[in-house]
């Protein structure tokens, strides 16, 4: 049993290399995150975590895999929930964006998630 959660990272925790972290086996966590960009095809609302997760797969340590197992922890709480692709005859498009400018801990560098509406319907 899992504690369930109702967002996949908790806002203020900036996830970085460090070297006092204890390393987790690099397969076990390049599994789950591989299957967690598997599932951004239907959950949407874990792109973003799951970009930064991605990040550390040559070297994850325990923070990474906390995080993840968060991830799975929100999921699990709303199980049921997901996208209806539907057919219709709209050719407009909506594109939304997460950018979280400049905050990487690792480089400085922007981490960025987007989704895109063709139609109505969610294009990866």
């Amino acid at each position: 049993m899992c504690k369930l959660s109702g967002t996949p990272k908790d806002p203020n925790l900036k996830l970085g290399f460090c070297e006092e972290d204890s390393l987790v086996e690099k397969e076990q966590y390049q599994r789950l995150v591989s299957k967690l960009i598997y599932m951004n095809h239907l959950r949407p609302d874990i792109t973003f975590v799951v970009t930064i997760l991605s990040q550390f797969m040559h070297d994850p340590r325990e923070p990474h895999l906390q995080v993840a197992y968060r991830v799975l922890a929100c999921l699990k709480g709303t199980i049921g929930q997901g996208l209806l692709f539907k057919r219709n005859g709209r050719t407009s498009m909506k594109i939304y964006m997460d950018v979280d400018y400049a905050c990487s801990v690792v480089d400085q560098r922007s981490t960025l998630g987007y989704c895109s509406f063709i139609g109505g319907n969610l294009k990866t």
